[in-house]
């Protein structure tokens, strides 16, 4: 068999296309490809100021309390009378928004250490357990 024929028609006919007389030819344009240009939202916090950078003004209810500012509060609501007074008049104060949700945790972690007490009380009685026996 012959390799340039195959079923009859000739593998290596060239095949020419002429385009007719008086076809407007078509006309192509590169894309004129433009870099979007961004703006940077201004930062409310970052005020530059003449000297250089200006830390956040925060209002002073949201003002952050330091690791010692909370192991202070802790201390001072261990102590018996005023601790109490103290855990109130800050659990229902605006002054600060942090040390009113400290406080508040506080009293959260006082009523479930309360319940928990009185369960294992009330276990203890009736299982028959003294406490007082083990020590003795």
């Amino acid at each position: 068999m012959d390799s340039n024929n195959m079923n009859g028609a000739n593998v290596n006919q060239q095949v020419s296309y002429q385009i007719p007389q008086g076809t407007p030819q078509p006309q192509y344009q590169q894309a004129q490809y433009q870099q979007p240009q961004y703006q940077q939202a201004p930062n409310p916090y970052a005020q530059p100021a003449a000297g250089g950078y200006q830390a956040p003004q925060i209002p002073e209810n949201y003002k952050p309390i330091s690791a010692w500012g909370y192991v202070g509060y802790t201390l001072l609501f261990c102590i018996p009378l005023v601790g109490l007074i103290m855990l109130i008049v800050f659990s229902f104060s605006d002054a600060n928004i942090n040390r009113r949700n400290y406080a508040r945790s506080y009293w959260c972690m006082l009523l479930l250490s309360i319940i928990i007490t009185v369960i294992i009380t009330i276990l203890s009685v009736a299982l028959g357990y003294s406490f007082l026996a083990a020590f003795g």
